[in-house]
Order: C-alpha cells, then structure tokens, then sequence
C-alpha cells in the first residue's frame, strides 16, 4: 500500500539558516557525547516505549507522576562522569513520545516540577554542564501520544511544540544542539500506530530557522530515517553505521552533511532490569574508533534509574571505556 500523499517527507527548503561554521566545527571536534533516556517510564522499567507496547491507559500513566521523586538525581555527578569518560556532551530527552516533559514548561501540567521530585532536571544539569565545559543537545520528540492537540488540533499542537523549543532555547544558556525523533515518514503506519500519525506537515522550515536564530551554533538533526533536509546540520544513524541498515529501519543514503552514531550502552534505550545486559568497554571502544574512522561523531547511551542515578554497571563500564580511550588517542 502506498504511503498517504500526508505522510510524505516534509519540504523545507523554506528554511533560510543553518547552524555556524563554528557550530559544526565543535559538533565534529567534540566526537564523543552521552545519551540519556530518562523520563516517568523508568519507573515502569520496561522501556520508554511502554505507554504504547503496554496498552497503558493515559490516567494510568500519569498517575505516575505522584511517584516520581528521584531522590539520588545529582546533575554534578552525571557532569563528573562524563568528564572520567572522556565525554564532551550530553543528549538529554527533554520529551520522549510520552509526553512528559523534563523541565518546568508553562505550557503543559505534565511536567517533572509538578512530581514529588519537584525540581527543573534540565535547568539543574544545564547549569552542571555549562560550569564543567560539558555542551548541551536536546532530544525532543514530535510525536506526542498524550497531548489532546496532536490528535484533535493539529494547528495547535504545532504552536505548543515550537512554544516549548523557545523555552528550552532562551532558559537554559548556551545549547549545542537539538535531535527531533517522531517523524518518520517512511514508517508503515497500522492501526496499532494509528495515533503516531501526524495531522498534518510540522512547519520544520519554521521549527529549524527558530532554533537556529535562538541558539545560531546550535546543530540540528532529525531521527527521520531519510537523507537530510534543508535546514538540518548532520545526519545520524540510529543502532548503525553510516550508510548501513542491519537494524532495518535507518536509510543507506548518506547525505552532503556531518554524520553520527547512536549506540546504546545496554540492550535497550532506557531502564530496564528485567533486560539488563550491558556492553563491555572493549566493544564501546571498537565501536567508537569504527564511528571515528568514518568521520562520525559518536553518541553512546544509557538509562538512568528511577532513583536519578546512572546504573552503577553502566557508570563503571563508562569508566573503564574513557580510560581506554585516553591510551587509544592520548
């Protein structure tokens, strides 16, 4: 069945910046950055996926909020082990298709400052990274399976999208990068995934001039699976190599821009203790030094618990692999 005229890649040829020479260059030269999925679905531990491959009812899931405290959440100790693992920035979902937002927006209620936590994540590690040296990117989802606008309202789901951008690009300091998943136009959708269906196009030309008039150094990608658009900066491969698709959903069409690779720690994206198996530094370091001799930065990730803490299996094999880097290249 052909893919509906709706769904097709979005023109955005219409965008008129691009993020600074300057910006690219320290995208490129920084190689090796963390990634952390962390959100209400680590207190569930079976993905972050699990509103959807659960069937959770929404009230359900957010009654989950009333639990959320994460008590052992310290953004200094996420910054001091970047540093002890040889990493030069973090990748921090500041939304996942959840919904739930990780920072005190004024545009939602479904937020981390309304949970027993009760404090700006993003604000407290912004603030960590930016006196470390650290940079800073955003994971943002489009997809959005909770907020009533993105499935009865499309015009206004866009305006609450690009609302919560502008708070993420002017609150928080300097910012170093923005990475969009949701969009994925090359995806069958089925009745099971009904609402993962966008209502419409997602003004990208108008989102990605936003961003990099707010942050101009600021470096932009889409985890669409399709060659980059008009206003992106790099292109990134997700579980892969670039060009490659043994994961079989990336694309094998390698574009004129910078490339990445996004690799996780463990076996799945965020927490998860019925299915942990993490990496060994070793295939880290093989990974990385392939990534690198394709020119690709290289984003590794892991899963906080829901205490706030990076594993501590996770945080030592992060150790071990910056160690290992540092006899590698000095």
């Amino acid at each position: 069945m052909s893919e509906p005229e709706s769904y097709a890649v979005e023109d955005t040829s219409a965008a008129k910046r691009q993020a600074t020479p300057e910006g690219i260059e320290a995208f490129r030269a920084a190689r090796y950055g963390l990634s952390a999925h962390w959100g209400l679905y680590a207190l569930v531990g079976r993905g972050e996926w699990v509103l959807h491959t659960a069937s959770m009812p929404h009230g359900m899931y957010r009654d989950l909020v009333k639990s959320f405290d994460a008590p052992r959440f310290d953004a200094g100790e996420w910054a001091d082990l970047m540093l002890e693992s040889g990493q030069k920035f973090l990748l921090v979902t500041t939304k996942h298709h959840d919904g739930f937002c990780m920072w005190d927006t004024a545009l939602t209620d479904f937020r981390v400052t309304n949970t027993p936590l009760g404090r700006d994540v993003i604000g407290e590690l912004a603030a960590a990274l930016h006196a470390c040296g650290l940079g800073l990117h955003f994971y943002y989802s489009l997809l959005d399976w909770t907020h009533p606008a993105y499935r009865k309202d499309w015009p206004a789901y866009v305006e609450y999208y690009q609302g919560q951008l502008r708070e993420l690009l002017t609150n928080y300091g300097k910012i170093d990068g923005v990475l969009f998943d949701g969009y994925w136009p090359r995806f069958d959708f089925s009745d099971a995934t009904a609402h993962f269906r966008p209502g419409g196009e997602w003004d990208l030309a108008g989102t990605y001039d936003l961003i990099h008039e707010l942050q101009p150094h600021a470096v932009v990608v889409n985890n669409h699976h399709v060659p980059p658009l008009a206003g992106e900066d790099y292109q990134v491969w997700e579980l892969d190599m670039p060009g490659e698709n043994t994961i079989g959903f990336n694309t094998t069409e390698i574009g004129d821009k910078p490339t990445a690779v996004w690799w996780n720690l463990n076996s799945g994206w965020s927490y998860n203790p019925r299915n942990h198996a993490v990496k060994t530094a070793t295939e880290i370091v093989s990974r990385f030094l392939k990534a690198q001799s394709r020119d690709a930065a290289f984003f590794l990730n892991v899963g906080p618990r829901p205490w706030g803490d990076i594993h501590p299996d996770e945080a030592r094999v992060l150790r071990k692999t910056g160690a290992m880097l540092r006899r590698y290249l000095g």
